[in-house]
Parts: structure tokens; sequence; C-alpha cells
């Protein structure tokens, strides 16, 4: 009997599953668009699968060692992703029914018409799946989005309350917004969120990262061109602006805008329509700004690198994003939501988290914002999924804070006696207030049990802790988070996120 045969390529791949040989000789020559591996039974078509990325297989009813429908069975239950189309000698309606009953794309009755016709029926059936990833991929990013903002909206965060309340209030009116707020706080989301609690939630959301395009291409990325506009303009293209019209645009990174395209812009807004490049007649449209910068743009405008009248135009409502360091009573919520996005994406169990290493990163400073945080849950989902996160599982970075978020602090704290201290001694002292943070909550609040492990007074304990009260016990219970218990309890069960 024949083994599989794999011819290598980036073509999607046609597990071709039948006993006959001459079936493959017959079929292969149909199928030079795609890459091609050959089973001659139900072990190895199973052993095909396991071993490489198949997309669509051209599977036969009668097999030596199993019945084809009920291999078409075990390809759905661990397989849903790959598209099965029936190629039988067994013309029998009853057949049909059943196998697409059973899951399979399409049936097909083995004849040379058929053959003929099979790149046809492939094609069909990768688009069906491209269309059903689209699908899914649409719901899952729907959902994740309504439990984003329900994050969001549950903040017990005092700097979060306010821009939530402005947001609500701002959604159902035709006016442009400026969020502001450093690099990583979620500034697109709270886009989102505006434009979901707008009239305009059932029209389209667009975003344009403008940093992230060649000044060359920005205009035609914004306002679109016509065919000829430009060399290389082989067709017509609309602009962000008008594939939102009815929505939203976000214009993420707007203090990179370049000057030339910053005049270009301010007339769109001005006017309400948009001339594409190389067209004679502008467009009108109707297009709710949201635009966002982690720069100063009135330190830009003065500076003479930012037009003062778009400025104006732009910073209608200004909603002001604060960075996860003044919002920690929220990172227990925010690790549970990332947790569960990610251990989703990857087919992962969310690891469960000891109160000690939550409390670690409660205190960390979060100089990456929720962008670092997200990149750190990523990480720990992906080489600990369903275990239990220790504080020996979190890289040594987050121990302290970094020696910029540490020097950025002192200066907002005034002239203070340790002011005048360097890097190592300031680095020492937060290193106690952690320490003692971190023993004080795992024992339970007990003080003087935390003054007697770490050999110091009960003063010592109190000084370090003053004014600095986060309740992060009250933060992981407000989330609904359950906790796996401190290294070395008695209570070794786990518990999920």
């Amino acid at each position: 009997m024949a083994g599989l045969e794999n011819v290598k390529s980036r073509k999607p791949t046609v597990l071709m599953v039948d006993d006959e040989e001459s079936f493959h000789d017959i079929v292969e020559p149909y199928l030079t668009d795609y890459r091609t591996l050959k089973a001659y039974n139900g072990w190895q078509t199973l052993s095909a699968l396991d071993a490489h990325h198949v997309d669509v297989v051209l599977l036969d009813l009668v097999l030596p060692d199993t019945e084809g429908l009920h291999l078409l069975d075990q390809i759905h239950t661990d397989r849903d992703d790959i598209e099965v189309i029936v190629v039988t000698a067994q013309a029998e309606i009853r057949l049909a029914v059943e196998a697409v009953k059973s899951g399979a794309f399409d049936f097909l009755v083995k004849s040379y018409e058929n053959y003929q016709q099979l790149s046809k029926h492939i094609e069909r059936a990768l688009l069906h799946r491209r269309r059903r990833r689209e699908r899914i991929e649409a719901r899952t990013k729907e959902q994740w989005m309504r439990d984003a903002f329900a994050t969001l909206e549950d903040s017990r965060a005092p700097s979060v309350k306010p821009i939530i309340r402005l947001a609500r209030q701002v959604a159902d009116k035709p006016l442009t917004v400026l969020l502001t707020g450093e690099s990583g706080v979620g500034k697109e989301l709270m886009a989102h969120y505006i434009h979901t609690y707008s009239p305009r939630a059932n029209s389209p959301f667009v975003a344009i990262n403008l940093a992230a395009i060649p000044d060359t291409l920005l205009e035609s990325n914004l306002f679109g061109h016509v065919k000829g506009a430009f060399t290389g303009a082989d067709r017509e293209q609309l602009g962000k602006f008008e594939l939102a019209d009815g929505g939203t645009l976000f214009l993420d990174e707007i203090g990179e805008l370049d000057s030339n395209v910053q005049v270009k812009l301010l007339r769109v807004l001005q006017e309400r329509e948009v001339e594409r490049l190389g067209a004679r007649e502008p467009s009108p449209i109707d297009v709710r700004v949201i635009a966002a910068t982690n720069k100063n743009l009135e330190h830009e405008v003065r500076a003479g690198r930012f037009r003062e009248d778009l400025y104006y135009r732009l910073n209608v409502i200004r909603v002001k994003i604060p960075p996860l360091r003044e919002r920690t009573l929220d990172l227990p919520a925010l690790i549970k939501l990332l947790c569960t996005r990610h251990a989703a994406t990857m087919g992962h169990e969310p690891p469960t988290f000891t109160r000690e290493a939550l409390v670690i990163l409660c205190n960390y400073g979060w100089p990456g914002n929720i962008r670092e945080l997200e990149n750190l849950v990523m990480r720990l989902v992906a080489l600990a999924p369903g275990r239990r996160i220790s504080p020996n599982d979190i890289p040594v970075e987050y121990l302290l804070p970094t020696l910029n978020y540490m020097s950025e602090q002192s200066g907002r704290q005034g002239q203070r006696k340790d002011e005048k201290k360097g890097v190592y001694f300031r680095a020492r002292d937060q290193f106690e207030r952690y320490l003692v943070h971190l023993t004080v909550n795992r024992l339970g609040g007990d003080k003087d049990a935390a003054a007697r492990e770490l050999g110091v007074s009960r003063s010592t304990i109190k000084n370090k802790l003053r004014g600095d009260d986060p309740d992060w016990t009250g933060a992981l219970s407000r989330a609904g988070i359950a906790f796996a218990p401190p290294a070395g309890s008695n209570d070794d069960s786990d518990s999920s996120n």
C-alpha cells in the first residue's frame, strides 16, 4: 500500500483520500493549483491531518479500514476548520444527505466531468471557509469589545470614572473628539466605546494609524484617488473618509501628521467633503472624527509643527486617558480580561494567579501601560497554560518599577528629603516598600506578624505603608477573580480566572 505523498508549496493543501491508486492518478493532474497529499485509508488520513495543515479533504466513502461517514465525523470533531468534499462512486441521495448532515461541504459522484470541475468546487469550499472564519472572528471581536467595555464601566479607579461619564455624554453628539494620553493606554478602545454608544453604531468604524503610513501614501489612504491620478494608480480607490461615510473615522497618532496633509484634513473637517487625488469634484461625506495622540499638541502648535486652526478643530471635546499606574485598582480585572482573551485565542486554559503574584503586578509602574500588560499576559498564557502563576514565574523586571518611572514619580512628589538621593537609594526604598506591602498582604493585613517575619519594628511597617493603601484584596474580589492561595498555604486547590 502506498504511503503519504507530499509536494511542498505555499498553495492551499488538498488531501485526497481514496484506496484506489487510479483515483489519485486521474484526479491529481486537475489539482496543479494546490499542494496535494494522498491517503489510502482512515488511519493515514488522520495521520496526515495531524502532520500537515490541510485546507480541503476529498473523501471517498468506501475505505478498507473504516466507513467514510464515520471518518467524516472524526475529521470534524477535532478539526472544524477543514472543508470536506465527498467524492464517491455511490450516487445515492441518501448518502448525499447523510454526508451533508455530517458536515460535508459538497457531494460529488466520480466521473470525468466532475473531475474536470474539481478546482471550482475546491475554490467554493475555500471561500466558504474564509467567510466562516471572518464571521467567527467578527463574533469573537464583538464579544471581546463587550467584555472590555464592561471592564471600563466597572472601573474602581477614581481617574477612570469621569472619562467614562464624559464619553457617554458626548457619544450621541456630532462632535469631534480628541483622545490624549501616553502610548498604550487604550485610546482606540475608547474610540470604539464612543462609536458603539453613538447613533452611528451600526455604521462603519474605520481606524488608521497616521504614523505607520509613509507620507507619499498618506493622502491616497485618507482621501482616495481616481485611476491614473499618479504612477501606479491603475484603479480607483476609496479613502478612509469615504469608507467611514455614515460612521466614525479614528485618526490615531494625529500629532505625526505631515504639515501638507494637515491643510487638506482641515478643509475636509470644515467643508464636510473630500476630494480624491486626481478627481475634478469633491464628494460630500458624513463622518464623525475621533483623533488621538500621545503628544502635547499645544506644545506642537507653539513649536510650529502643528496647525493651530486644525488643533482647535480637533479639540472640541478632549478626553484624557489616564496611564495604567493611575488605575492600578483595575489591574486584577484587566488581567482577567486579557487572560480570558488570549487563552481562548491560543486554545489554552487560562493560568491562575497566587495573591502574591497579583500584588507584584499591582505594584509595578507599567511604563508601557496596557500594551505592556497585554504582552506579559500573552507570555504567561503561552508558557504556563492552566498553571498557577507564582512570583517565581514573573520576570524580574516586574519586581520593581523602572528607573525612569521612579525618577518621574520622584519629580511629581516635589522636593523631599530623599529626592536628592541617587537611583540606587530610591530603588532600595521602593524595594523595601514593595517587600513590606507584599508581606502584609500575604499575612492578611497583620502588621505585627509582618514585623516579626521581616525582623523590623511595627513602626517601620507603618512608615513603609504610609500613604499607600491600594486595597488589592478588595480589587480582586470586586473583579470577580478567584485566585490561587499563596505558596506554602494549606489550601493547595487551584482556581481559575
